[in-house]
């Protein structure tokens, strides 16, 4: 019997190249062939960890899910002001498609099906997890910055949306505008004045 160390790294393996793959050919044309060569191992091997290509799809969805809510509730539980909370919450949502690379395209892809699933309920949405833990995150870092006199009051669960569609806006924009050193400084100057919104001026 393999360890279970051995197994989380074969199964880790696997859903790393299925990414690769699906961000290049995209979820239909990727195939359970196309993972298993790019991860150097037998196609027999991939079925001995995964039943289906779904089922790689939904590991890859909790996977990046339950990473993005970890980092962002480590950046949270700092001993940082409320407005530093803010701006590393801001800066790593924005600046994830970086490190993901090609990855990103895949989130692409899998807010769309989920946002399909969700609208016609016949698929929950994953991502309503993760907004959800976002929200609740950026709220309680709103209350506490009102309660310390470094924020204005406000409608925390407003300005919580308003924060995650602007996350949402700049971090596709930065896709499309790779590099684009104009779009670069009017990405600093909307977080800039966003901050600018929500400080106590008092």
């Amino acid at each position: 019997m393999e360890k279970k160390s051995t197994i989380e790294d074969k199964r880790t393996q696997i859903l790393h190249s299925a990414i690769e793959i699906f961000a290049k050919k995209g979820l239909e044309r990727g195939k359970i062939a196309d993972i298993a060569k790019q991860a150097g191992i037998g196609k027999g091997t991939i079925y001995e960890y995964f039943k289906s290509k779904d089922e790689i799809f939904s590991a890859i969805e909790n996977m990046f899910v339950n990473d993005t809510i970890a980092q962002v509730n480590r950046l949270v539980n700092s001993n940082k002001s409320p407005t530093e909370k803010i701006e590393e919450i801001v800066n790593y949502s924005i600046n994830m498609y970086e490190v993901m690379g090609d990855a990103i395209l895949i989130v692409s892809e899998m807010w769309a099906q989920y946002s399909r699933g969700q609208r016609h309920g016949h698929k929950n949405s994953i991502f309503a997890d993760m907004y959800s833990s976002y929200h609740k995150v950026i709220k309680e870092i709103l209350i506490s910055g009102i309660k310390i006199g470094e924020f204005r009051e406000m409608n925390k669960d407003g300005v919580a949306t308003m924060l995650l569609a602007l996350i949402d806006g700049m971090i596709w924009q930065d896709v499309i505008f790779k590099n684009d050193e104009k779009f670069d400084q009017r990405k600093k100057e909307a977080i800039k004045s966003f901050m600018k919104g929500i400080k106590n001026v008092e």
